[in-house]
């Protein structure tokens, strides 16, 4: 030890967790199933929280309706902890907005124009309310969004048929200028980075670099850093 500890020193206590990170992408994502962050690790554990990416894909007005679940120790039918929304989530509680907190934040958020960005990453640690578990635990997001049309029309149709209403659903009148609004699924490309502390360690999938990177490239409107030719 180049600090001169002993080798008791350095021993790890046996009630000291092992950290685990794995990561998960699905491009695209599947109508009607949630998108998994995290599963498969046996307890007793705790999920220190993790970092997501979307690569928006929907042509729809809104991604990010869908609500974070986690299934603990044998619940299955029905998420232990479900969350109010993908931006609550995030600690934005309205939209996504770059912002950045010790616990929540929104650092990445490229967009062109239009109501909804390209690329969106956000972050949240579990650190003031901890999320631990005995036997098992299981992470998701739920794929469903918020759309609305100013007139109900050959559009709309046409939208409506590929994404199934979810929740109330399709709602119309409820607002001056808007004549149709509602929560429908829909299908993005979505990555997750796991932070789980477990007793025992345990294996976790390998990164896989071009699933990793498939179909993330430079946006046409996207200019390249003056300082990025150095780097190479």
């Amino acid at each position: 030890d180049p600090f001169g500890h002993t080798r008791q020193q350095c021993q790890v206590p046996a009630d000291v967790g092992h950290l685990h990170v794995s990561f998960r992408r699905e491009n695209p994502t599947v109508q009607r199933r949630d998108f998994t962050i995290h599963d498969g690790l046996v307890g007793p554990g705790r999920f220190l929280g993790c970092s997501v990416g979307i690569r928006v894909l929907d042509e729809g007005f809104w991604y990010g309706e869908g609500e974070m679940k986690a299934y603990l120790d044998g619940d299955d039918a029905h998420p232990t902890i479900c969350g109010t929304g993908l931006e609550d989530y995030a600690g934005s509680a309205w939209g996504m907005g770059v912002h950045a907190a010790p616990y929540a934040g929104v650092p990445l958020e490229v967009r062109e124009h239009g109501p909804q960005p390209r690329f969106v990453s956000f972050y949240r640690w579990h650190l003031p309310d901890p999320i631990v578990f005995r036997e098992s635990f299981r992470v998701t997001i739920q794929q469903i969004a918020r759309s609305i049309f100013p007139e109900e029309d050959e559009a709309l149709e046409r939208y409506a048929a590929g994404h199934p209403a979810a929740g109330a659903g399709w709602e119309r009148g409820r607002a001056p200028g808007i004549a149709v609004a509602g929560i429908h699924e829909r299908v993005d490309d979505y990555c997750a980075t796991a932070y789980v502390y477990c007793l025992e360690p345990q294996p976790v999938p390998r990164l896989d670099p071009k699933l990793a990177l498939a179909d993330v490239a430079r946006l046409p409107f996207e200019k390249p850093h003056p300082l990025e030719a150095l780097l190479r």
